[in-house]
């Protein structure tokens, strides 16, 4: 395994103890520990954006594919 791997799990747990659960997952774009440069500060703050760019995608994806799960939930018992 080469590349840095990036999870996100969100759950929400109901009432009545159901459990709704997404996860999401990213493996792009995180250099490694050996990769990520700290060789001047400019280098430090390329590595630390590239992390960043993936990490903040990473859980807009999370919020957004819990808060539709939650949502479908919510519409099923509404009906």
């Amino acid at each position: 395994m080469d590349k840095v791997k990036l999870e996100f799990v969100a759950k929400v747990t109901l009432p009545s103890g159901e459990v709704i659960e997404r996860m999401v997952t990213a493996t792009d774009g995180i250099p490694t520990p050996d990769d990520f440069d700290v060789s001047s500060m400019s280098s430090f703050l390329e590595s630390f954006d590239a992390m960043e760019i993936v990490t903040l995608e990473a859980r807009n994806r999370i919020a957004k594919d819990i808060a539709e799960a939650y949502l479908e939930e919510v519409s099923k018992k509404n009906k």
